[in-house]
């Protein structure tokens, strides 16, 4: 006769599913969030084409475009964590670092004080050595 599981092992089989349960409905957030990102860009990219439309300046373009990025970058980790049960750190860093480039070209820094403008270079390139010497996770 098999031998009944323990309150701990209840417990511990419990707590182990809360973070699949939780990624699973961020997955489906950042997919819905993804599809509008992705419509929200075309239809900035068609006002940039054609001219009778609302004027529309490419930082504006580069904006969705980037947005969208990130939006896919993230949405990329969740499904390796399906796969590996584990977040691999290197993508979450080009997230972050997509959406530093995004706060620099969308919000322009001219006009900012000299230590935002220190303190966004600093976390700039604390980012690019995290990518640099982040080794990326082995593919199984």
């Amino acid at each position: 006769m098999p031998e009944k599981p323990s309150v701990t092992e209840l417990l511990t089989n419990f707590f182990s599913l809360v973070p699949l349960v939780l990624y699973t409905i961020v997955a489906i957030m950042l997919t819905i969030i993804a599809v509008f990102s992705l419509y929200d860009s075309a239809i900035v990219i068609y006002q940039l084409i054609v001219p009778p439309s609302v004027p529309v300046n490419l930082t504006s373009v580069i904006n969705t475009l980037l947005l969208t990025i990130t939006i896919i970058v993230l949405f990329e980790t969740v499904t390796v964590y399906f796969r590996t049960k584990h977040v691999e750190v290197r993508a979450l860093l080009v997230a972050g670092l997509t959406g530093m480039v995004r706060h620099v070209l969308v919000y322009n820094m001219e006009g900012t004080d000299p230590v935002t403008m220190f303190a966004t270079g600093a976390l700039l390139a604390v980012l690019i050595a995290g990518i640099v010497l982040v080794k990326p996770e082995p593919r199984n």
